[in-house]
């Protein structure tokens, strides 16, 4: 059966892969699109918060379903719907009509539910107990490759093309891996017989269900998702709207994105340090948030937003390996569509936040303010740190 599960997660990696390439030719700037088709910073991070919206609405049914059915047929599903992602980014390009952005990041939301919650539970459940830091990390590596590699190839694209013709790769990339995924394989688990229910009221209540640590996990989460959509989508914006390049801009989620390819070796120290990753965490990220307060120096943005990068990767990950430890195999999937809930929130709360920081204040008073919550932030992780 090992070596089933083996195929399993090098299959799965590969489907993944094989999307994330085709996202990454235009990905990186879907925040310049955003501002572009924005009157201002405050709708900018609603157009952001579009997305973490239907997250947070369909992450409850996703949870649910991956104890309830195969994973296969949930990763086939969001693969069926990222199609429709594609031709929506495509049509608010081409047609400048803001309902087909506001569609292709609602369905991006549903899609991204379905493909998250199934693909960490897949992995979880097939990975031992004292590797799963590493197996994400794994994943991470070889998904932000091609990643990375595409948005190098769009970023010498866009000098031939526009953002929604980049974007449209999505579609032909996502039926690839539709076909890949049909023939995934995986271990038969114990049905789960407990009444579907009002998933949103039960989603507060598994909440409430937490032991301390998994409760501690819970707001760590909100936290650094708020951060991390703010850093990667604030950032490029406002240097842009400052009057750097389209270019220039994206090359700084370029710098953002370079950490992941050092997923697995930080896969293997996050599974040494455990809890203690999020301390380096919070101490670079204070650091980060004070140089986009600061700096006009475009180099300096650049090694910031590669820390930053480099933060949310080794937190990401950090997240995974402690909520394993404290999670019942057969709960996984639950527990996960929860806690991913929970950081959704913080995903929809901090554009909407920052956004309305930008437009009353200024970019520095908005990012040492968030500087500021991260100081907090380490206070609540020293007071609560893992047993």
């Amino acid at each position: 059966m090992k070596r089933d599960t083996d195929k399993g997660i090098k299959l799965l990696t590969k489907i993944t892969a094989i999307r994330w390439f085709g996202w990454g030719l235009g990905e990186a700037f879907i925040p310049l699109l955003l501002l572009m088709m924005s009157a201002s910073f405050f709708v900018t991070g609603l157009l952001t918060s579009v997305f973490n919206i239907f997250f947070f609405l369909f992450i409850p049914f996703a949870g649910v379903l991956a104890d309830r059915i195969k994973i296969k047929y949930m990763i086939l599903a969001g693969l069926i719907i990222y199609v429709l992602v594609g031709f929506g980014y495509f049509l608010a390009g081409l047609t400048g009509m803001i309902i087909f952005l506001i569609l292709a990041r609602a369905l991006n939301g549903i899609s991204y539910s379905l493909d998250q919650i199934g693909r960490e539970s897949y992995f979880i459940r097939h990975t031992p107990k004292k590797k799963e830091s590493q197996v994400f990390g794994h994943l991470d590596k070889i998904t932000s490759f091609w990643w990375l590699l595409a948005m190098l190839l769009g970023l010498f694209l866009i000098k031939y093309t526009e953002i929604h013709w980049l974007l449209l790769f999505i579609v032909p990339t996502s039926i690839i891996s539709f076909l890949f995924a049909l023939r995934l394989k995986e271990k038969p688990i114990k049905k789960n017989k407990q009444k579907f229910g009002n998933p949103y009221i039960k989603l507060f209540k598994e909440f409430k269900n937490f032991n301390k640590n998994l409760k501690v996990l819970a707001v760590i989460i909100f936290f650094f998702r708020m951060m991390s959509v703010i850093v990667y989508y604030f950032a490029p914006a406002v240097s842009y709207f400052n009057g750097e390049s389209m270019v220039n801009a994206v090359i700084l989620i370029f710098a953002y994105s370079i950490p992941a390819l050092f997923g697995e070796k930080l896969g293997r120290f996050a599974d040494k340090i455990k809890y203690k990753g999020y301390f380096l965490g919070l101490i670079s990220l204070v650091a980060v948030l004070i140089i986009l307060a600061f700096s006009p120096n475009y180099y300096l943005l650049l090694i910031s937003m590669f820390f930053a990068g480099l933060t949310f990767e080794l937190t990401f990950i950090t997240n995974k390996s402690v909520m394993a430890r404290n999670s019942e195999f057969h709960e996984i999937g639950k527990i996960d569509s929860v806690l991913s809930g929970i950081g959704s929130l913080g995903a929809i709360l901090g554009p909407i936040l920052f956004g309305i920081l930008l437009d009353v204040f200024n970019p520095t008073f908005s990012y040492l303010g968030m500087a500021f919550f991260a100081v907090l932030m380490f206070g609540f992780v020293y007071k609560n740190r893992e047993k």
